[in-house]
Order: structure tokens, then sequence, then C-alpha cells
């Protein structure tokens, strides 16, 4: 069964400060811009989302769930506290649990843990701006079953690409 899996870093936040948690962080205007990008970009892949996993950190939120507004078909949308601050290493135990049932899946997350899945999964070294998202493509039939080198990188796409 081919599976279509999006990494996506979420849009472009306010800076680190002492008065607000890395958590609570807002999208900047420019984070605003670039989601609205990203969601024409994946309305026009030729699939559908059957999910959205996402961190609970709030500019992960405020990426998935604009997102989720602007597609023609509702995905479910999934808060996954494990996908905050997770490590390459975690992020893979994460896919390897999620629903067989979703063929079409996209991962909200962070850097570095969202580009070394990425790199795990295409042995592609990729670097992640805000609001990068990479389109890997696997056959198989349970996401349990995915291994190193094991998708193929079908896109890779951030707001502003030329081309």
């Amino acid at each position: 069964m081919v599976r279509n899996l999006l990494l996506i870093r979420h849009a472009e936040a306010e800076f680190p400060s002492e008065r607000k948690r890395d958590f609570d962080r807002n999208l900047t205007p420019n984070g605003q811009n670039q989601r609205i990008i990203l969601a024409s970009y994946l309305k026009e892949l030729p699939f559908e989302l059957d999910a959205i996993y996402h961190s609970p950190s709030k500019r992960t939120l405020q990426t998935s769930q604009f997102i989720l507004d602007t597609l023609n078909k509702v995905p479910r949308m999934m808060d996954a506290e494990e996908l905050y601050e997770a490590t390459g290493n975690l992020m893979r135990a994460f896919v390897n649990r999620m629903d067989d049932n979703f063929k079409n899946v996209a991962i909200v997350a962070h850097n570095p843990g969202i580009a070394e899945l990425h790199n795990y999964l295409t042995r592609k070294f990729e670097s992640y701006s805000p609001s990068t998202c990479s389109w890997l493509e696997g056959e198989f039939e349970s996401w349990s079953h995915i291994t190193e080198n094991s998708f193929t990188e079908r896109d890779f796409y951030y707001p502003g690409q030329i081309g």
C-alpha cells in the first residue's frame, strides 16, 4: 500500500523571551504569511490528508489549524505531546506507532527532530527552515514497518521557493 507522509516544520515564530515560555511562542506576521502559502501548496497535492499530528506548542497548533481550515477534506487533527522537543529517535518511534487506518499523514513539529526524521527516512540531508514541507512516499502495509531509507522524497517545498 502506498502511503504519503508530509513532514512540516511550523511557520516562523517569535523569538524566545524571558516573558514567554518557548511552548507559548506565537507565529510572527511573516509566519502567518508562510502558513497561507504552505496551505495553498498542500491543497494542490494529488491526495487528501487523512490525519494531521502536531506538537501541542502554540506555533505548531497555529500552523496546523490554518492548514486544517483551508483544506477541502477535513483530516483528523491530533495533538501529540511527544512531538514537542522530540529527537529524531523519538520521531521515528512516533511514526512507527501511527494509526494504520491513515494512509496520508502530515506531522507538524520542530527542528531538529523533523529534519532528523526526514534524513533517516530518505537518507537525504535537508535543512528545514520555518514552514518547510517534505512530501515522502513509501510502500508498506503498516507504519510500524518503516525503516531507514524506506521513503522516496517526492517534493521538498518551502514558501517562497521558485520553480
